[in-house]
This record gives structure tokens, sequence and C-alpha cells, in this order.
């Protein structure tokens, strides 16, 4: 059991977790407006995610060399098979899918800049992996159909109101200088945010000409989890528990669409 543990721990840790998360949006995205994706880019997002994560998370131990275990230098080796998945399959696109993938890692690189403005990270966050996983998808389509920009503004609301349980939860260490929602508006007023924005997201699904009737209980269950939060959850309420909503999602769609 113990070693399971650890198993378990380095797959969240790793960022393993998160990237088949995204993945699977992007999944969804296929699955709904029945796009025809090619492979490599999907493997390429998966790996993208890996990497870009833990740049994101590692980066102040990877520069100082702080490794406390040996836990860090095999989060330093997946990041760096993840790397080079990423660029294997990187080679594989057009260039204007590859040129969209590089403004998304520019985004991604400006994160850490936001320190003084925490509140802008959500937002940050979930228009990335909004536009990797929704309005990448749709670059080879020459006429737009309406199902395109509702998932862009649906997939945006919902990608919010799963990271507000993140910004409630690390409101217990994250530095007031930070100005997250939850320091500025309090945690009550962030849920009710959040759970706002599932309205809207249940709403524009049935704006499509093929909707499904799956955003119903996805709805339910995020509102159910942003609801729960609190900041003395365990810390796997948010590292596993909300990041897997979108598995589940991809899931039900497969099984019952």
């Amino acid at each position: 059991m113990r070693i399971l543990r650890k198993l378990f721990d380095f797959y969240i840790q790793s960022s393993i977790h998160v990237a088949f998360a995204v993945f699977c949006l992007l999944q969804i995205t296929v699955v709904s407006s029945q796009q025809q994706l090619n492979n490599h880019y999907s493997i390429c997002v998966f790996f993208g995610t890996v990497l870009g994560y833990n740049f994101l998370k590692y980066f102040e131990f990877f520069r100082r060399k702080n490794f406390r275990s040996n836990k860090y230098y095999s989060i330093l080796a997946v990041t760096f098979l993840a790397g080079m998945g990423f660029l294997f399959s990187f080679y594989f696109l057009n260039h204007s899918v590859q040129k969209l993938i590089l403004i998304s890692g520019l985004f991604v690189l400006i994160y850490p800049f936001l320190r003084n403005f925490g509140w802008m990270k959500l937002f940050l966050v979930s228009f990335v992996v909004t536009f990797i996983t929704v309005y990448i998808p749709f670059q080879d389509t020459k006429w737009l159909p309406l199902e395109f920009y509702t998932s862009v503004f649906q997939r945006f609301f919902i990608l919010i109101s799963l990271l507000v349980p993140f910004e409630i939860m690390d409101s217990k260490t994250d530095d007031k200088s930070l100005n997250t929602l939850p320091q500025l508006f309090g945690i009550n007023s962030t849920k009710l945010f959040g759970i706002l924005l599932v309205i809207p997201f249940i709403i524009l699904e049935f704006l499509k000409l093929c909707h499904s009737y799956l955003v119903l209980p996805i709805g339910i269950i995020t509102v159910t989890l942003i609801n729960f939060t609190e900041t003395d959850r365990n810390k796997y309420y948010t590292s596993f528990w909300v990041e897997s909503v979108p598995i589940l999602w991809w899931l039900l769609l497969v099984l019952f669409q």
C-alpha cells in the first residue's frame, strides 16, 4: 500500500494527472463537434501540459538545484521525457498549428510575472487551456460553425469554475500580496462566482445544433465540488478529484453519446 501511495502521489505531483485531464478536454471537443484531429496534436497537448505545468511548479527547485528528495530528480526526468515527446509530436504538425502552440507557450511564460495580480492567473490558465483544447482544433474548418463560438465560451466558463476550488484551497498559504479572488472578495463570494458560471456553461450547450445532456451532471458535480471546498480539505480534493471532472466528462461522452 505504501508503494502504491507513493506511485499515486508521483502521478499527481509530476502533472501526469492534469495532463490527462487537459487531453480529455481536447477529446471532448473532438467528440462533441465531430472534428478530425491529427493524433500528433493530441500527443503534443499531453506532453506539453506535463512540460508546462512542471516548469511552472518546479522552476525554482530546478534553478536553485534545491532538491530535497529523489522525488524531484524523478520529476525532472519525467519533465525531460515529456519535453522530448512534445518536440517529437510538434515536428509532425503543420506550421499554422505550430505557431499557435508557440503563442500558447508565450502565455505560459507570462504566468510567473502575474504574481502581484493573482486574480488574473485564474483567467489566464482558463484562456490558455480553452485556446489549446477548443480554438486550435477548429483551425482546419473553413467556415466556423455556431458550435465553435459556444464551445469557446462554454469551456472558458467551466474551467474558471473548476479552478475556483484551487484558489480557495491555496488561499490558506498564499501571500496576502497576491490579490487572489478569495483574498479580494472572500471565500463565499468566490464560491458564488464559480457556481454562477456553471449556469451559462449549461445554457450554451443547448444553443448547439447537436447538444448533449451530459453537461447537466458535469455542471452539478462542479457546483457540488465548489460548494464543499474548504481551506482544510485534503490535498487530493483538488489535485485529484476536481481535476478528474474533465476525465469523467470525456468517459461519459464516449459511453453515452
